[in-house]
This record gives C-alpha cells, sequence and structure tokens, in this order.
C-alpha cells in the first residue's frame, strides 16, 4: 500500500524556507534522476522563522528539505535512493541559523499512475494533477519511496516507510509531513 508523502497542511506554522537565489538554471530535484550540477556545499536557504521557532522536519517544495532526523528515519526504513546535499537555513529576521538540514533528491520515477480511476487535470501529454490519485501498486514493484512519473512534484511513500517513521516518533515530534490517500 503507498501514500504521498506531503507537507501537513493542518500545521498552523508560517515557517517559509527560500531557496537561494543563485542556483543554476538546470538544477532539478524533480526529474528523479541524479543530479551532476555543482552546487553550494552547503546550501544557504533563508526563512521567516526566527530564534525560538520551531522549523518543520520536511518541506516538500521544488527543492524538498528534510531534518537529519528525518532523514535518518527514511533511511533506516530502508530507503537507499535518495542524494543529499547539506543546507544550512538563515533567518531572515535575526540571522539565526540552523544546521542539520539537507536538500534531498528522490532518485526513481515511476509510471503507474491508473488514470481509469483518477481524478485529475491534464496540464500536458502524459503529466497530470491529480485531485484524486490512483496507483496501480504492481508496477511499483515495492519500491520504498519514488517520484511519480505522470506528476513529478509526488513523492510515494510505501506505508511501510510511514508505520517505521511513525513508530520512531510516538510523541509525535517530527514537524512538517503528512500522508495523502491513493486508491490501489
Amino acid at each position: 500500500m503507498y501514500y504521498i508523502l506531503k507537507n501537513n497542511l493542518l500545521s498552523d506554522s508560517e515557517i517559509t524556507f527560500y531557496e537561494p537565489k543563485d542556483l543554476p538554471v538546470k538544477l532539478s530535484f524533480l526529474r528523479g534522476s541524479i543530479i551532476t550540477i555543482p552546487v553550494d556545499n552547503p546550501m544557504v536557504f533563508t526563512t521567516n522563522a526566527a530564534d525560538g521557532d520551531i522549523l518543520p522536519d520536511f518541506e516538500d517544495s521544488s527543492f524538498p528539505i528534510m531534518s537529519k532526523r528525518f532523514l535518518e528515519l527514511l533511511e533506516e526504513a530502508g530507503v537507499d535512493n535518495l542524494q543529499t546535499f547539506p543546507v544550512i537555513i538563515k533567518s531572515e529576521e535575526d540571522d539565526t541559523i540552523w544546521g542539520d538540514y539537507f536538500v534531498v533528491n528522490v532518485i526513481g520515477m515511476i509510471a503507474c499512475a491508473d488514470l481509469s480511476k483518477s481524478t485529475y487535470t491534464e496540464i500536458m501529454p502524459g503529466h497530470y494533477r491529480f485531485r484524486e490519485l490512483a496507483i496501480h501498486a504492481e508496477k511499483a514493484k515495492g519500491a520504498l519511496l519514488f517520484r511519480l512519473q505522470e506528476h513529478s512534484p509526488t513523492i510515494v511513500m510505501h506505508r511501510s516507510v510511514g508505520r517505521h517513521i511513525k513508530s520512531q516518533d510516538p510523541d509525535k515530534t517530527l514537524l512538517g509531513w503528512s500522508v495523502g490517500k491513493i486508491s490501489q
């Protein structure tokens, strides 16, 4: 069984991350392929958060950000198709700096959407924006984490990964992440 890994929309946090302005134009974390373009190490992102604020452990965007703790839990669950780039997050409010964050490239894209059971808008041929997503789970062949080929911003996570994360976070201290339903 699979779920969409997504931002927790029920969070009342107004914390926002801003990517560096000088990133290479060809740099994409949405293609599902290994990034070979040289980038700053670490990359410096900024935020509207200030000293005392608690940053989310997961931020899904065109540059997905994960805390070291969230990343370690994914790896403990068996996810081994991640390319990580260290990030420093700097406050635009008071210059507070947070470390132990990474921009994460999910390597691997799988075409498994079941268009006959999904509700969607076709963006361009072969690419869709889903309101309700159904997949052919057998086409994922047990993959633990991957991007959906029919909508590359969508990260799909195997149930076992989500269960592992939840079992290691009984007090629900990991912030920013949630799962979305997929019909299978």
